[in-house]
Order: C-alpha cells, then structure tokens, then sequence
C-alpha cells in the first residue's frame, strides 16, 4: 500500500475542514457586526454552509489523491442522476424557504396571542416541514420512502410533538395573565396600594402579566394578575 497518498488525502481532507474553520468564523464575524438584522441573524447558518463546502472539496481531492478511477467512476453517476440530483436539492431549499415563512407567520400569530415570542414552536414547525422536505428529496433519489416516513415520525414527529404541546400550555397560561391584566388595568396604577390576602403594598410597576408592589419594609413582591383578579383585592389610596 502506498502511504503517500493516504498522508496526502489526509492533508487535503485537513486543509478542507481547516479553511472552512477559519473562512466561516471569519464570515461570522463578519456578517455579526453587520447592520442587517437579517444578515447577523443567519450569520451562524451561512458560516455552517462555508465550512461544509470547504470540507466536500477537501474530500473530493482526498478522493482524486487516492484513487482517481473512483472519482472518474462518482463523475459518471453523478452525470446520469444529475436531474434527480437537481431536483432533490430544489426540494431541500423550497422545503427550507417554507419552513422559515411558516415558522415566522405562525410564531408573529402566536406572539400576538400571548404576548412572547414562541421560539420553541417555531422551531419546532421549522424542523418538522424541512425534515419532511429532505424525506421528498431523498424519495426522488431512490430510497425507500417508507423507512423515510418511519425515521421521520421517530426523530422528528415526537420532539416537535412535545415542543408544540409545552409551548402551547406555556402559551396558554401566558395568554391567561394577560387577559386577566386587561380587565384590571383601569384598576391597576403606579403608586397606588392595595392589599391582596397576606400581601399588601404600594405599585411599583405593572407588568403585562403581573403586578410589583413594595411593602412597608421595602420588600418587592410579584402578584400575578390572575391571583389578583381570583382571590380579589382591596385598593387604600
């Protein structure tokens, strides 16, 4: 066996995940300090890209360094499955381009319900439209659709499942508060002090989910609106 070629496929797979190291924390910072919302949000994302594009050249020429039939021979069904190549990769991006409109517009609904934004749900639906996408894609290049659809349901379905299920019980409970400290808030002003059960005490803020009073002794207190408005209160101006 020529060791030779292996040192220098190691090489050239070494230089590949060095560079893109290097290029895409540099793309990073870069696109970090940039003054689009847009740009630093997705910085992560399109440094992740730089990286794994470096490191598919850098195992293309390990590959051309060890054996040059073999990539001759990846050469030649690449050409004959270009098309479904292309179309899978087509799919992945639509696929990828719905799930973020899908996971903003549900997430801004969600945000106007409860008043805080639902990361959790939004990647949730995210993650579960382009793993569904990524099914198709791979079901257009031959593979058998159904262990597709199985691993799919298994380590997919079921985490999106229980996140959903917690955001929208954590929603809810949000949503609840809020109701409550709008039907208070003509009740509820800064200085005024109120005595709610064992507590009592002058408003210091009112929250969108909670009122904060201090008490003769300077102690900070936080009542949710729904105790306030359960167990009921009395207002000494």
């Amino acid at each position: 066996m020529d060791y030779t070629n292996l040192i220098w496929a190691a090489v050239a797979l070494g230089c590949g995940l060095l560079i893109g190291e290097i290029a895409g924390r540099l793309l990073r910072s870069a696109l970090g300090s940039s003054s689009s919302a847009s740009f630093r949000e997705n910085a992560p994302t399109i440094a992740r890209l730089v990286f794994w594009a470096s490191t598919a050249v850098g195992l293309v020429l390990a590959i051309a360094v060890i054996d040059d039939a073999a990539l001759e021979e990846l050469g030649q069904r690449l050409d004959d499955n270009l098309p479904s190549y292309l179309i899978a990769f087509l799919t992945v991006i639509a696929g990828y381009a719905v799930s973020v409109v899908v996971a903003a517009m549900v997430g801004q609904s969600a945000r106007k319900a409860t008043g805080i934004r639902q990361r959790g749900l939004e990647r949730a639906l995210q993650a579960a439209i382009l793993a569904t996408a990524i099914v198709v894609a791979l079901t257009e290049l031959g593979v058998e659709s159904s262990m597709l659809v199985v691993l799919l349901i298994v380590v997919v379905g079921t985490p999106a499942l229980a996140v959903a299920m917690l955001s929208a019980f954590g929603g809810r409970e949000v949503a609840m508060q809020l109701a409550a400290g709008r039907a208070l808030r003509h009740q509820l002003r800064a200085g005024r002090r109120i005595v709610c059960g064992d507590v009592a005490g002058r408003i210091v803020v009112v929250h969108a989910t909670a009122v904060e009073l201090e008490d003769d002794d300077g102690t900070r207190h936080h009542l949710p609106n729904r105790t306030l408005l359960d167990q009921g209160f009395r207002v000494d101006e």
